[in-house]
């Protein structure tokens, strides 16, 4: 300890306090780290009991000497906050001081106390140094003050090459959440899909006029894992956004009315239900539009208006029956019952099909009723014993017995040996969506042509499944907010080649970048919906081939 006594150490700081001698105390802190550590802590106790104008350019100093000093003793930073919080124009005097080393503790007790004062000592940090962990220290501590006044100079590091400095100035933007702040961030993204996600979350978390409207445009990025991502914050925001979302209804571009239905079918909000109604009253010409609409009805609390949904029943395409199916299954009521019994009643054409389709969407409650009519009963009967899944008819077979219609039950049980001819099966086929309506689709259509499937609501149980049992053919959608079609695929090409396991990807658009990444990722086939037999069987053969 070079001769210095402890107690004489003491005794002479207690003296240049009582006598405020400045300059006798500097040449004090000039030995610190010759006494003893007990004799530190003393020296620290003391000058925190001494006033402020007197300890804070000290304790500055000896910071600046010591920069690991707060970690051996953490009472010191306490002590700091203290003082700095009873002398507010203390803490930008020591980050102005051009003297002042090793300034970052005291940017960050900036942030901790949210010191407004020290705004334009913090921005001038920004604006000068280069030392990376004192400016992201700086634009953490802007953050936690949130003063609008930072917004610009903190901009300038979302452009840094650094990208921690990047993810600090977004963190302080978002914090910030002015105006500009938010303006700023959506004009950073499109360059970064990580950055892109970050943004998305910051506006997901504001939910200014601003944020939505940046989150509604995620709705027709040319970027899958973009539209889903923001799909999802869109309906973490909840009801705040049905007003945009209902704008976006106006629109002709089927993807952007996709998109949106879907958003506002997990909002669930019933403000929506008059525009998605007048929507299908206006007849959209795509299908995937209706399926999307209708099966945004089935999801919604609707009340009146549920006639409406009889029309899908009537519909050319497979997919769009089976979501007004279970759209009218959810609100069935005596209107649709009605409606339902008239169409059914006509025998014409439409009469099997419509049985069929209440049948595959698993609608229960349209089930039980049109049973009450003999003929319908009849065939119904007779699809689920000859035709129908294996699934559906153990599904219906537990309906028909617990509401007391077990003789029903017994008439539609197959034989052993008509069970197993009909079991058997060339290929096997994994299909994964994220929409349960489209999974019974596949699983109907594939029924037909006599292929076994078996689905998947999550591609991370995909995923799994794969590892330990490969299929013949895996067919997944693009659009999923987890895990994208895309990400599926490139994750299932570590395990296997394109010839290996063959993928179908299934998508409502045609975008060329989700295609060409689609494509980059080693998938096989595209196909576009809606899909029916025919055009799921020639996917299937071409990836064959």
């Amino acid at each position: 300890m070079a001769g210095i006594d402890a107690g004489d150490y003491i005794e002479e700081l207690l003296y240049c306090i009582k006598k405020k001698d400045t300059v006798k105390a500097k040449v004090l802190l000039r030995h610190f780290d010759k006494v003893d550590e007990k004799a530190q802590r003393r020296f620290i106790f003391e000058l925190g009991r001494s006033d402020e104008d007197f300890s804070l350019p000290l304790l500055a100093s000896l910071l600046s000497e010591n920069p690991d000093l707060c970690a051996k003793v953490p009472t010191l930073r306490q002590m700091l906050i203290r003082k700095f919080i009873d002398e507010p124009s203390a803490l930008p005097e020591i980050l102005d001081n051009p003297k002042t080393s090793n300034k970052r503790i005291f940017v960050e007790i900036a942030g901790e106390i949210c010191s407004g004062m020290t705004v334009p000592s913090l921005i001038n940090i920004l604006r000068t140094d280069s030392d990376k962990e004192l400016i992201i220290a700086a634009l953490n501590s802007l953050g936690e003050i949130s003063s609008s006044e930072a917004a610009n100079a903190v901009t300038d590091f979302l452009y840094s090459r650094d990208k921690e400095t990047i993810f600090a100035a977004v963190r302080a933007l978002r914090k910030i959440a002015s105006p500009v702040a938010i303006q700023r961030l959506a004009e950073r993204m499109g360059t970064d899909s990580q950055m892109d996600l970050l943004i998305l979350d910051v506006f997901a978390e504001v939910q200014d006029k601003t944020s939505i409207e940046k989150l509604n445009e995620t709705l027709i990025s040319h970027y899958a894992l973009i539209r889903n991502y923001g799909k999802k914050k869109l309906v973490e925001v909840g009801p705040k956004a049905v007003p945009l979302l209902i704008g976006n209804l106006l629109y002709d571009d089927p993807d952007i009315l996709i998109h949106t239905l879907n958003v506002l079918a997990s909002i669930g909000d019933k403000s929506a239900i008059g525009p998605v109604r007048k929507l299908l009253f206006n007849e959209p010409k795509d299908p995937n539009v209706r399926f999307a609409a209708y099966e945004a009805l089935g999801m919604l609390p609707l009340e009146k208006g549920a006639y409406i949904l009889s029309s899908g029943l009537a519909d050319p395409v497979e997919n769009v029956c089976m979501a007004a199916a279970r759209a009218i299954n959810k609100n069935y009521n005596d209107v649709l019952s009605t409606g339902i019994k008239n169409l059914i009643s006509e025998r014409g054409t439409g009469f099997h099909k419509i049985i069929r389709t209440i049948i595959d969407a698993e609608a229960d409650n349209v089930f039980l009723d049109i049973i009450k009519d003999e003929l319908s009963c009849k065939y119904a009967v007779a699809y689920l014993k000859n035709k129908a899944h294996k699934d559906l008819r153990a599904h219906f077979d537990a309906l028909l017995r617990r509401m007391g219609f077990s003789d029903l039950a017994e008439r539609m049980q197959q034989k052993d040996s008509e069970e197993k001819a009909s079991s058997s099966s060339s290929l096997k086929i994994y299909v994964v969506d994220d929409s349960r309506m489209i999974l019974s689709v596949y699983r109907t259509i594939l029924h037909k042509l006599e292929y076994e499937s078996e689905l998947f609501e999550f591609p991370a149980a995909a995923l799994e499944k794969v590892k330990k049992s490969k299929p013949d053919i895996l067919i997944t959608d693009l659009n999923m907010p987890e895990i994208t079609g895309i990400e599926l695929i490139a994750q299932l090409r570590k395990q296997y080649s394109r010839k290996e396991l063959p993928i179908i990807m299934v998508t409502t658009q045609n975008e060329v970048q989700d295609n060409e990444a689609a494509h980059s990722a080693g998938v096989n086939v595209i196909m576009n919906k809606p899909f029916d037999e025919n055009s799921l069987q020639k996917a299937i053969k071409s990836v064959l081939t």
